[in-house]
């Protein structure tokens, strides 16, 4: 069941640039997906736990850390990478700027500042139920962002209040050292350690009558069917 009922309704509840919807099957859980086909410029992510942040690793990690210059920081964390990955890219490795630096430690385990998207819904909605949940009733999300916004919000909010540590970027890597993310259609956001994308969302201007993210809430009861689905689908 959803929030709404109609697309004439969820058109009239556009006053927000954010839209959460919970439902409670397979079949309304396709329904909300296959409506994207219709609608361009969304990407997506899932996430096992409705009740996280839509923050990358490297936030999470600084939370715990008290350092007085936390860009002294980060920007010593990317050059030490850099350094690591000397001689490990094969012969005559291009140069990588920060930003495929950054997705290419994404794709090894660092910490950083990028968040996986996929242009798919059906692969956000795999990676929302890949991990098992141990917590009962816990309930799992997927996300949809529409791009086309990003650089909207990004200039209102700078306009208002020159702080350029809360834009949000989008970034499409163009290295060859990452063939999955390639496999998975996927492209990466990338956001300040104090920001997370709903918090950036929330304090843009109203864009017009659309949303800009939609928070697809889901009940873990529902995993091993959804699996099960998108095995039959080829996305395992």
């Amino acid at each position: 069941m959803y929030l709404y009922t109609d697309i004439a309704t969820l058109l009239i509840m556009a006053l927000s640039n954010i839209q959460v919807l919970e439902v409670d099957d397979w079949n309304n859980i396709q329904d909300q997906l296959n409506k994207f086909s219709h609608w361009p410029g969304y990407v997506f992510r899932g996430q096992a736990n409705a009740t996280w942040l839509l923050e990358p690793t490297l936030s999470r990690v600084l939370k715990l850390i008290k350092e007085e210059n936390m860009n002294e920081l980060i920007r010593t964390h990317l050059h030490n990478f850099r350094l690591d990955i000397r001689g490990r890219r094969g012969n005559n490795p291009r140069p990588l700027s920060d930003n495929d630096l950054w997705a290419l430690g994404q794709h090894y385990g660092l910490y950083t500042p990028l968040l996986d998207w996929t242009k798919s819904p059906w692969v956000a909605l795999y990676f929302s139920l890949v991990y098992p949940e141990e917590k009962d009733g816990n309930k799992r999300v997927l996300w949809a962002l529409h791009t086309p916004d990003i650089e909207n919000i990004n200039i209102a909010l700078t306009s208002k209040s020159k702080d350029k540590s809360f834009r949000v970027e989008l970034i499409e890597p163009t290295i060859d050292d990452n063939s999955r993310l390639v496999n998975q259609n996927g492209l990466f956001t990338k956001v300040n350690y104090e920001n997370d994308i709903e918090k950036w969302v929330s304090e843009g201007p109203d864009v017009g009558n659309w949303i800009t993210l939609y928070k697809i809430i889901f009940p873990d009861s529902l995993r091993q069917r959804l699996l099960l689905s998108l095995n039959l689908m080829n996305i395992n």
